[in-house]
């Protein structure tokens, strides 16, 4: 992770520069790693929230799994600014005292024993998430995404298992040896075991990116959510580039022919603080969808846990759904087969033909127009308020009318 301390000698040491009184020291990395783990630990609060308020199914696994991730990314926070602040890993090793050199490789080992925990455990996480998830997908798939789990835990158990493995004894890691002071040891080097390290770490970090990609892209879904998984599929690729990119670092690191491990660590520390937390921000966000406006009213569907059946089943996320607020019905589904017809389409009847006056009577009404508008206009200018006085008797009008249909001659 930090440095190649178990490979500094003492001949090698006797030929670095005199150290400086002012050296060259590089303080930015405290702030950017500790931005990082304030974004990571608010995204999973808020995770933690939308699953015990906003869900049906409540904590689960996955949850517990993500939560003790973050706990070791905090220690590989605390233990590489220790180094940074405290050890050195700021400036040149021969320009930090040569009494910081064991706590420096001690603060080194706790930090990369903690990352590789963190980022193993959040891997596992975001697979335990999406195998408790009601996927479209065969039991193939399925036993796929449980060999990956195995896999990943395996990479993460091993890696851990060869840094403790490294020097024998283990404790000859933050040993250095001194001029005055040599130290018998025995410590394999770590540039083949960093490469493998880091190309099993690039493989874990597609296929979990690659799963949800794959399964989930012919799910109905709004397009809301479609976008939410396309940023978070980009964000992604952006762990999978800060773990190559430590990856470089580390393999150069362990090549250099200095022995500079603080100064060379401290690029290291800078790409894998970048991959541990943006791992865990991948692994939360997909929940934060809970608290948009545009996220539907169905819930997340998960596979019932004690049991083999579904408790709880959504058709769609955008059309119909039957929640599992609904409670089931006390009998159970039929698996004996059944012959059903299908029905056969309604013949269209033939379109009927309107004529074209029938139009007119779909025609709006046209207001008409009253001459006693006019005269009421008239009357008002001239200042005689109020309609005119109604004729007494109104028979004439009558005749009139039935004289004009021909009812009276």
């Amino acid at each position: 992770m930090g440095g190649d301390f178990p490979n500094l000698t003492s001949e090698l040491m006797a030929n670095w520069p005199s150290s400086s009184s002012s050296p060259v020291t590089r303080g930015w990395y405290s702030p950017y790693a500790l931005a990082l783990v304030v974004c990571a630990t608010v995204v999973l609060v808020s995770r933690l929230d939308s699953q015990v308020r906003k869900s049906y199914h409540g904590l689960g696994v996955d949850d517990v799994i993500a939560c003790i991730a973050w706990a070791f990314a905090v220690l590989f926070t605390a233990s590489s600014i220790t180094g940074v602040v405290d050890y050195g890993f700021n400036r040149h090793m021969w320009d930090v005292p040569s009494e910081r050199y064991n706590r420096a490789a001690l603060m080194e080992w706790i930090s990369e024993a903690a990352f590789t925990l963190s980022v193993g455990l959040t891997k596992i996480s975001v697979l335990l998430f999406y195998r408790r998830l009601e996927l479209p997908c065969g039991t193939g798939l399925k036993l796929i995404m449980h060999m990956l789990i195995a896999m990943t835990a395996s990479i993460s158990f091993g890696c851990l298992m060869t840094q403790v493995l490294l020097c024998r004894p283990a404790s000859a890691y933050w040993d250095i040896p001194d001029p005055t002071r040599p130290v018998k040891r025995s410590c394999t080097r770590e540039d083949i075991f960093y490469l493998v390290q880091g190309v099993l770490d690039a493989i874990s970090t597609v296929y979990c990116i690659a799963i949800p990609v794959l399964v989930l892209r012919s799910r109905p879904m709004s397009k809301f959510q479609r976008t939410g998984l396309r940023a978070v599929s980009f964000s992604g690729l952006l762990v999978l580039g800060a773990s190559i990119a430590r990856t470089v670092f580390l393999t150069r690191l362990a090549g250099s022919g200095n022995g500079d491990a603080t100064w060379n660590g401290y690029n290291v520390f800078i790409w894998a603080q970048l991959e541990c937390q943006l791992a865990l921000l991948c692994a939360c966000i997909p929940f934060l969808q809970r608290y948009f406006k545009h996220y539907p009213a169905a819930p997340i569907v998960f596979v019932g846990q004690t049991s083999h059946s579904r408790n709880d089943s959504v058709i769609s996320r955008v059309g119909s759904s039957l929640s599992g607020q609904i409670k089931k019905l006390p009998f159970g589904r039929s698996n004996s087969p059944r012959n059903l017809e299908i029905s056969r389409p309604r013949l269209q009847p033939s379109p009927v033909e309107i004529p074209e006056w029938e139009f007119e009577r779909f025609a709006s009404p046209q207001p008409a127009h009253s001459p006693l508008d006019e005269h009421t206009y008239h009357r008002y200018l001239a200042g005689n308020y109020g309609p005119p006085v109604p004729p007494k008797d109104s028979r004439v009008i009558f005749d009139e009318y039935r004289r004009e249909h021909g009812e009276i001659r």
